[in-house]
């Protein structure tokens, strides 16, 4: 199987859609053989099965369980996620990473290090998780997701990559999250917001109980700053669970160094000072800090250095992400829902390099799920322009739609044919001191990246 061909089949599974859920992704951990990859045993009730590879064949490949560090939230969590794999890669492990979404590039979802997952090695292990995956189709479990069998394929790859911890990402929700199997040594919840209402609840309180799914018993869990009435239900769950809860903002407390402007992080481990932030944002310093607050809690923290170099070396795409082209600067940031718009004006207000007169122009696109009208609230007063564009998406609005939710907030609204269109004449409206901004979706930052920016030049 060819990556081209493996990525086919992978893409393939996508129709079947979001399934919220654990037992069929239990049942094809267990098929696939991964019960001691993640640290946790199959059920007595469950029959032997077939194991794709065996290390009990080669006494030297024998390894314990990988380590993971589970992480969750409305927004942030990315990031965090990022932190955590810097840290960790830099502090000297063998790290594994998982990603939810991709923004660029399919292979970031899943990394050894900071290196995606290869090629060939993703063929490869399309190639063995296939048939396995094939026999759930008539099942009564019904047929593996593409977000089921990406998690399945993350976790052999950490296996077979002998990886000593793993930051992941979960995917959506946390109770029901395919990334909900694995037996963690810390949670994080970095936030909760009014987000995926159609699928998670329609309160901060429903969205909670789902986040708060990861927590595991006796397992301690880092909680970032949220609404009061989520981090009650939060911290309810853990309290239920006997878990520790470490709080930002009572036990992780972060502070800056006027002298050179370098942060210090304290937790109830201790205080680590010198640490700076390798991404741009208003929300950065509070998402780092839980990363260092998590290596703390989990038992993973080694040096200094390694928490110094590993928040300084952190990247990310598509998070204020800044490119030229054909000599505008434009901003490329995936947020989606009001809580992420609200934090990306911040962060333009505090970092943007608008000169005299310059204005914000808008390219922008949604997708079903999230509240448009609530999104482009926060930018009124600041974009100038909006230009409402299609996404290669099934779940895409109409940009009729997206343009409609923006004409009480942004004075100038066009709605154009094809993201080139928008793009190109968001372009040739921009002075220099203007500043084009993409944002509003993952799949439009990932589209506008590779198809039209991969010969800008990063800044």
């Amino acid at each position: 199987m060819t990556y081209r061909e493996a990525l086919a089949y992978v893409d393939g599974l996508a129709p079947r859609g979001w399934r919220l859920g654990l037992d069929r992704m239990r049942e094809f951990a267990h098929r696939v053989g991964l019960e001691d990859a993640l640290g946790v045993t199959s059920g007595a009730s469950l029959p032997p099965a077939p194991r794709i590879f065996d290390q009990s064949d080669n006494p030297a490949n024998q390894q314990s369980s990988p380590r993971f560090i589970h992480v969750g939230g409305t927004n942030g969590k990315g990031s965090t996620t990022a932190y955590l794999q810097s840290i960790l890669h830099e502090s000297g492990y063998r790290t594994g990473a998982f990603f939810s979404p991709y923004v660029y590039d399919p292979r970031e979802r899943i990394q050894l290090g900071r290196e995606l997952i290869p090629e060939g090695i993703f063929a490869g292990l399309t190639a063995m998780l296939q048939p396995i995956a094939e026999e759930f189709t008539e099942s009564d479990f019904g047929g593996i997701s593409e977000f089921e069998f990406k998690t399945a394929m993350a976790f052999l790859f950490y296996k077979r990559m002998q990886c000593e911890w793993v930051a992941l990402e979960v995917g959506l929700g946390g109770r029901l999250d395919a990334t909900n199997i694995v037996m963690p040594d810390c949670s994080v919840i970095v936030s909760v917001g009014l987000d995926h209402t159609n699928i998670l609840g329609n309160t901060v309180e429903e969205i909670a109980h789902e986040k708060a799914g990861i927590v595991k018993s006796g397992v301690p869990v880092v909680i970032g700053q949220m609404p009061d009435a989520a981090r009650k239900v939060v911290e309810e769950e853990a309290a239920r669970k006997g878990s520790q809860v470490w709080l930002f903002g009572r036990d992780i407390l972060v502070e800056e160094d006027s002298a050179d402007r370098s942060l210090a992080v304290e937790t109830p481990r201790g205080r680590h000072a010198g640490l700076r932030l390798g991404i741009r944002g208003a929300m950065q310093s509070h998402d780092m800090a839980l990363a260092v607050a998590a290596c703390d809690a989990a038992g993973a923290t080694r040096t200094l250095g390694g928490l110094q170099r590993g928040t300084a070396n952190s990247s990310i795409p598509g998070r204020f992400e800044f490119r030229r082209y054909r000599g505008r600067e434009i901003i490329l940031d995936g947020a989606h829902n009001s809580d992420a718009a609200e934090v990306l004006v911040e962060s333009l207000q505090a970092h943007l390099r608008l000169g005299p007169g310059g204005k914000l122009i808008l390219v922008t696109g949604m997708v079903a799920g999230h509240d448009p009208a609530a999104f482009y609230r926060p930018f009124e007063g600041l974009a100038a322009i909006g230009f409402a564009v299609p996404i290669d998406f099934h779940r895409a609005l109409r940009p009729e739609d997206v343009g409609e939710a923006m004409k009480t907030h942004i004075p100038e609204i066009h709605v154009c044919a094809t993201v080139q269109e928008g793009l190109g004449r968001a372009i040739d409206s921009a002075a220099e001191t203007d500043t084009v901004l993409v944002t509003g979706s993952f799949y439009l930052v990932g589209e506008v990246g590779r198809s039209f920016l991969s010969t800008g030049e990063s800044s």
